[in-house]
Parts: structure tokens; C-alpha cells; sequence
């Protein structure tokens, strides 16, 4: 969206996110963005782009029938990061029950 800028540094929003559910995801900085990669599903790699303060747009790399959808980042009292929620529409997997909690 346009005038809103995340509320971090992009590598404030870097590490590793991990759950019991699904494991471990890395956020790191690619080519000036943010990139996220699911461990266990190395197919499952997207780019993420600034939407509106902490959400990003993700677009997966490697899925061309999986629509963009978008991934936030919830901050602490203390303006860190502490967990990952992501919703990508799609019929087959609901991204939005996997809990990724900052780990490192």
C-alpha cells in the first residue's frame, strides 16, 4: 500500500521461524527483499514484498499454480519480532494453520 513503510529494519524481520506442526521456515534478505524458505518443503521458496506496515505480499518461486498471498509479522511489546502468520489462498493446504515462532 502505498505511504506505509514495515515498522523494522528488513533484517529485523530476519531468522529462523520454527512450529511443532510443520518445522522450520528462514527469513533472510535477497536482492534487497525479504525471501522465505520452508525447510521441509524446499519447494515451497517465495519472495516477499512491503503491503502495508508488518504484512508482505509473497509470491512462491516454485508453485505457478498457487496464487500471492500475504505473510505477517507480529511484533512484542518490545517491537520485535516473535511470530510469522501466512495465508496463501489454495484449496489443497491452509497455510493459515501453521504457527512459525521466532527462534534465532
Amino acid at each position: 500500500m502505498k505511504n506505509t513503510l514495515p515498522s523494522l529494519p528488513l533484517e529485523g524481520y530476519t531468522g529462523i521461524y520454527g512450529g511443532d506442526l510443520y518445522g522450520d521456515a528462514e527469513v533472510r534478505i535477497e536482492d534487497g527483499h525479504l525471501a522465505v524458505s520452508f525447510i521441509p518443503t524446499p519447494m515451497f521458496e517465495g519472495d516477499l514484498f512491503h503491503w502495508h506496515y508488518n504484512t508482505f505480499q509473497i509470491r512462491l518461486r516454485n508453485t505457478p499454480g498457487l496464487p500471492s498471498g500475504k505473510v505477517q509479522f507480529v511484533l512484542n511489546m518490545d517491537g520485535e519480532v516473535e511470530e510469522m502468520k501466512i495465508d496463501i489462498p489454495n484449496p489443497d493446504f491452509d497455510f493459515t494453520e501453521l504457527k512459525f515462532f521466532k527462534v534465532k
